[in-house]
């Protein structure tokens, strides 16, 4: 009974970060779209010259392009706060808490095809502030998309698992 009472308040302390980190990256993604520079390294790779400005509604168009990967993310904060939520009321291993897992792992692996995408457009978007001919499609993977898209497969495998072990328990429970 006192490991359920600790998964019960650990879960509670985390749904609460877990809506801080919603609040902030929702006030991060505002601020990166209206107000904030493009990044040095994305006026690198979009070869864009240092004494050159966009305009503001062409950089917001940048900024919001490469702010879709972060939409995903806002998801899968949320499915944990969810997930947090239903553990802090001391529901473990449910169908319930399995689909929230899966989704959270869908969530990571659709933030990393978003990132795939949205990066090379972002590149190829700020680039037209160059005269033709010097426009650029840039196409990179980062060692860190490896990274998400090895936890999001993990989180997947994890909810279908915990969805046969949900199964189980519940069978279990209606022989009591």
């Amino acid at each position: 009974m006192s490991n359920t009472l600790s998964v019960s308040r650990w879960a509670a302390v985390l749904r609460v970060l877990t809506f801080i980190a919603m609040g902030i990256l929702i006030a991060a993604l505002v601020f990166a779209i209206v107000w904030a520079a493009l990044p040095a390294e994305l006026r690198r790779a979009a070869g864009i010259e240092p004494g050159v400005e966009l305009s503001p509604l062409h950089r917001a168009s940048v900024a919001a392009l490469g702010a879709l990967p972060s939409l995903a993310l806002l998801y899968v904060l949320r499915e944990m706060a969810r997930l947090f939520g239903r553990y802090a009321q001391g529901e473990t291993l449910t169908h319930h808490c399995a689909a929230h897992i899966l989704r959270i792992g869908t969530g990571l692996l659709v933030a990393v095809a978003l990132e795939l995408l949205a990066r090379p457009l972002q590149t190829t978007l700020a680039s037209l502030a160059n005269p033709p001919g010097e426009r650029v499609l840039a196409i990179s993977l980062e060692g860190a998309d490896l990274g998400q898209v090895l936890a999001g497969g993990l989180m997947v495998v994890i909810g279908w698992a915990m969805r046969e072990a949900a199964v189980v328990a519940e069978e279990n429970r209606g022989f009591i």
